[in-house]
């Protein structure tokens, strides 16, 4: 489920965080193809919502300079 789009980058819950290794998923698009930026579970990071948004920006900011 995306919890959040910026566009070219997501952020995408991935469900229970017992089942995944990471249940908050940052994904960008490069080159037409979704990949994960950066993985965070929820269940050992206390500030896993606060830090895939933090990611998710650091991935906005790369694909602006790459553009």
């Amino acid at each position: 489920m995306i919890v959040k789009d910026f566009g070219l980058v997501r952020i995408v819950s991935e469900g229970s965080p017992f089942d995944v290794a990471y249940d908050l998923k940052v994904m960008w698009n490069r080159d037409g193809i979704w990949e994960m930026y950066q993985g965070f579970n929820s269940l050992s990071d206390d500030y896993a919502n606060t830090n895939a948004r933090e990611a998710a920006m650091r991935a906005v900011k790369e694909l602006e300079v790459r553009t």
